[in-house]
């Protein structure tokens, strides 16, 4: 072995201690002191981080704490709030409804024969919306000899009928109005003596162009406008004013307005759209400007006859009626009476063909796939009391022309 040895010490065990035994106690270095303040130094400054934080955790809580008081508070404000309206109901029982407009369809006229019934007439329009045409038309339509008064007009205007006062012809016009006073008051004179079938076949239609212009040229005028407004329709006078002027004073109307009521108007092209602007009816308005043809009876939509029916009804008029004659109402010449006595089928072949002929064609052209009630109506334009004298009259056309 060798001789290596292992120093071994062993602790001396402790004196025992008692009150009066002295411990010696040994003060801390620098060090140890430099390690104890960087430690205290340290926690200060952790609890200082941690009580900021805290500090922020209530100023935030708090914070949600008012904003969510405040939330409620308003919110319990718009309750009643928006109840005030509503005389205090809570909104949860009104029912909130919004106006809308409802445009429901137009109840449009097409039967004028029997919408105008009872009432005289006012055609209003510019230049070249067709007054003439639908004043012959509704004249031949509603029957009898056809008078008109013009002073305007040429040798080719209102072809066949009597015409009075061209070249301004004032005076012819007045003496024609004075002798239609006459007339009134002996149709009446007939009707309260023997009544109303006495008139039977003595209608009349009179056409006044531009009577606006009457008004101030003619004496006579204003007595003959109120007088046949009140009882011309009673007498079997059936009055047509033409215009381009839609004024109640241009009319010599003002202050009349019972006058004015025994007048239906039929306003034409602009001035119906016109009129439909006065009434604030865009549905009415946007229907009058979808066609020609559409046009205001009084406040009501009217459509027209097709252009070709009311020519077809002119034509056929005016060629086989044979109207009074007068030379300009100065020197009367002996009236030729209107209705024409039935002509033989001969004089029928020589006098009407060419008439007839047209009037196939255009049947031909217009009335395919129509019922025979559809062409008398439409295409030759007899209507109500009349349509009987369609019906023979297509009858006859198809036997002269085999169709």
């Amino acid at each position: 072995m060798g001789n290596d040895f292992i120093d071994i010490k062993v602790a001396i065990p402790p004196k025992t201690a008692n009150a009066h035994t002295w411990v010696e106690m040994h003060l801390p270095n620098a060090q140890t002191l430099g390690r104890y303040c960087a430690w205290g130094i340290g926690r200060v400054v952790f609890s200082l981080g941690l009580f900021s934080l805290y500090g922020v955790t209530a100023a935030l809580k708090l914070g949600i704490t008012i904003c969510q008081s405040t939330e409620n508070a308003v919110k319990k404000l718009l309750k009643v709030y928006d109840a005030l309206p509503y005389a205090g109901v809570p909104m949860s029982q009104v029912i909130v409804a919004s106006a809308a407009v409802i445009e429901e369809p137009l109840e449009i006229i097409t039967d004028i024969i029997t919408a105008i019934e009872g009432k005289q007439m006012m055609i209003i329009g510019e230049m070249g919306t067709g007054k003439s045409t639908l004043a012959q038309y509704l004249a031949y339509t509603v029957g009898g000899a056809v008078k008109v008064y013009e002073c305007e007009g040429t040798p080719t205007d209102w072809s066949g009928l009597e015409v009075i006062g061209r070249g301004e012809n004032w005076v012819a016009i007045d003496q024609g109005m004075l002798s239609d006073l006459d007339d009134l008051s002996n149709q009446m004179k007939i009707r309260n003596e023997r009544g109303d079938a006495a008139l039977v076949g003595t209608e009349r239609v009179i056409i006044v162009e531009e009577y606006p212009e009457l008004v101030s040229k003619v004496g006579s005028s204003g007595e003959w406008l109120e007088r046949h407004a009140r009882r011309g329709r009673k007498a079997r006078r059936f009055t047509i004013l033409l215009s381009q002027y839609d004024r109640v004073a241009a009319w010599g109307l003002e202050g009349k307005s019972d006058l004015a009521d025994a007048f239906f108007r039929i306003r034409l092209g602009k001035k119906a759209i016109a009129h439909a602007k006065s009434l604030k009816n865009e549905q009415l308005i946007s229907w009058l400007k979808q066609d020609q043809s559409h046009c205001l009876l009084d406040d009501y939509p009217f459509k027209l006859p097709p252009y070709r029916e009311m020519k077809a009804v002119i034509t056929r008029n005016g060629s086989t009626i044979v109207q009074p004659c007068y030379d300009n109402a100065i020197n009367p010449q002996k009236r030729v009476e209107n209705d024409l006595k039935p002509a033989s089928g001969e004089d029928l072949e020589a006098n009407c063909s060419d008439n007839d002929r047209v009037l196939w064609r255009l049947i031909q052209q217009t009335g395919e796939g129509k019922s025979n009630s559809a062409i008398v109506t439409e295409v030759l334009g007899f209507t109500g009391k009349r349509y009987g004298d369609g019906a023979a009259l297509l009858e006859r056309l198809r036997k002269q022309f085999g169709g």
